[in-house]
């Protein structure tokens, strides 16, 4: 069994915390485990992965690296934790002055499209142990529950600005565009499309009807997606 804590006696989560800046030599520390455990996740899979696997690959003694992480759940938090802060911050940059569409697609393609299997294969890891260990579960959830409220505070501007059809619930589009991601990580993991260029499009299809109301495929569209660069208003 892995150990909860090993911080040194005396010794605060609080003040630990205060020194882990991502600047901080130990916030780079910390960052280099991190990016160590993704390569580890991916490569051998969670439950094969162990705390002495992922020291080795960060190029640290097994002992030390419990000064950083207390456990394996501990780093699926400071990813999760990381890529929440990402998601944020992109999030940030969209210009709510500018059209809707257009930045949503790069949003997407950031995430879908070109070097992003790794990326996939690692989320797939998580969720299937999400679906065993209710701890890593709890640490995954809030971040769904964050991206899924930034949808929808976008999809709801957009509407306001008459960018997408009038009567669409924001709230429920968001869901339903997780729900759509979803499986776009799944099929990027497996990569069953070459760079995920083809999935991503079909995908954005869908999007488009949902928001302007429009069908989503129509006979005679099966060999591009005619609406991708569009605004979907109605």
């Amino acid at each position: 069994m892995e150990p909860r804590s090993v911080l040194p006696q005396g010794a605060s989560p609080e003040a630990d915390s205060a020194e882990a800046g991502p600047d901080s030599p130990r916030g780079e520390r910390r960052e280099a485990i991190l990016h160590a455990a993704e390569r580890c996740f991916t490569r051998h899979g969670f439950h094969r992965t162990t705390m002495q696997i992922v020291a080795r690959e960060a190029g640290m003694s097994p002992g030390n690296i419990y000064r950083y992480f207390p456990s394996k759940n501990a780093i699926v938090e400071g990813m999760v934790e990381r890529d929440r802060e990402e998601a944020r911050r992109r999030f940030a940059l969209i210009d709510r002055a500018q059209p809707f569409w257009e930045q949503f697609v790069e949003l997407g393609r950031t995430y879908f499209v070109g070097d992003a299997r790794a990326k996939a294969v690692l989320c797939l890891e998580i969720w299937a142990e999400a679906a065993r260990n209710p701890e890593i579960d709890a640490i995954n959830r809030p971040f769904e529950i964050e991206l899924a409220a930034q949808l929808s505070e976008l999809i709801d501007g957009a509407r306001a600005r008459g960018e997408v059809a009038p009567d669409v619930d924001a709230v429920a589009a968001a869901q339903i565009i997780m729900v759509i991601t979803s499986g776009l990580y799944v099929r990027t993991g497996l990569r069953r499309d070459g760079d995920g260029a083809a999935s991503f499009d079909w995908a954005l299809q869908a999007v488009y009807g949902l928001l302007s109301g429009a069908p989503v495929l129509r006979r005679g569209d099966r060999d591009g997606c005619t609406h991708s660069s569009q605004e979907p208003s109605a």
